[in-house]
């Protein structure tokens, strides 16, 4: 592993003047050579004066590491083995020196304000450990190309107030989360003392590893959503999303939950258990189905099998087992 370890030092503050927080933001990297100067100067060029960025490169081979290098101390580079988002996040987390942890992915942008905006809320809401916020989905156009992103969204800057909340991403959401992943991972920020709690990324979930980080921490404190744009996840065709695994990561996220912490939330909010019936039946469902058109047939049938345990009354399940049944067996001829 290599480290450059010189960080952002935040200048000495005028006698009389709140102290500016350090925020460390944490970037998971894996061969994003095509994009990443851009997701780490979206972060640089924050206005917030106090960032520590730190980038942990998970084994990339496509020149992602000369580029960062290039930016010498302006970021801390810290190299490992390629072992998935989760340890990578972790490892940085490990190395963090800030009150605040705020996550990006090397292939995303932060929009101007973001983190003065975050922070200032934290600053005025001690009581809350977690704020996220609005994003962009950003495609490519016809030829390839991304808009820049202030064409997508130009929120105003510098950020004077604190944006208003979104009352459906706010509050005790565990609930919620049990229903839908609710925070975008390159939106939140969280207070250390939160982080130190929840604990690490688990690194056996070879997705939906930040949903069941995001459940954790929702049994310990409120959520904020701040009702601002304030980054563009890329649509870019690479990433992990384009390829279906083998696990239902997401089944299992929830599953786990009901397991430990079951059907009610940490402000007696409780779930119907057939709300959650069904919300794991639709899971399987879209399981299967990007199975059945471009994964396995044999896991979709065993997928769109586990929807109708859930859902026996879905008559589209019934149609795609049958026939994910009969692409199962020309398969295996």
């Amino acid at each position: 592993m290599e480290a450059s370890l010189a960080h952002n030092v935040l200048p000495a503050e005028p006698e009389g003047l709140p102290r500016k927080p350090l925020v460390s933001v944490i970037m998971p990297a894996f061969n994003t050579a095509a994009y990443i100067a851009e997701s780490v100067d979206s972060v640089l060029d924050q206005d917030y004066p106090g960032i520590e960025l730190i980038v942990v490169d998970d084994g990339s081979t496509d020149g992602t590491v000369e580029i960062l290098r290039g930016y010498g101390d302006r970021l801390t580079l810290l190299t490992q083995q390629n072992q998935g988002a989760a340890v990578a996040r972790n490892t940085g987390i490990a190395a963090a020196q800030g009150d605040f942890i705020a996550f990006i992915d090397s292939d995303d942008v932060w929009l101007p304000g973001k983190l003065t905006a975050q922070v200032l809320y934290m600053q005025q809401h001690p009581e809350i450990g977690l704020v996220h916020t609005d994003f962009l989905a950003w495609k490519p156009d016809a030829s390839g190309q991304f808009a820049p992103p202030h064409t997508l969204a130009d929120p105003p800057v510098p950020v004077t107030e604190v944006p208003e909340i979104v009352p459906e991403g706010s509050g005790w959401v565990y609930n919620q989360l049990l229903m839908e992943s609710l925070p975008h991972t390159i939106t939140v920020m969280m207070r250390r003392e939160l982080v130190e709690q929840v604990g690490p990324f688990d690194p056996q979930l070879k997705r939906g590893q930040d949903y069941d980080y995001w459940i954790r921490a929702s049994r310990l404190t409120e959520y904020r959503q701040l009702d601002r744009v304030t980054a563009l996840y890329r649509l870019h065709g690479r990433g992990c999303m384009t390829r279906y695994p083998e696990v239902n990561y997401e089944v299992e996220v929830v599953q786990r939950a009901l397991g430990r912490w079951g059907l009610v939330g940490p402000n007696g909010e409780k779930t119907p258990w057939p709300r959650v019936r069904e919300r794991l039946g639709d899971a399987c469902f879209t399981f299967g189905y990007h199975h059945y058109w471009e994964g396995d047939p044999r896991i979709a049938r065993r997928a769109f099998f586990q929807a109708l345990v859930r859902r026996p009354g879905r008559m589209k399940t019934w149609g795609y087992l049958g026939a994910s049944t009969v692409k199962a067996l020309f398969a295996r001829s």
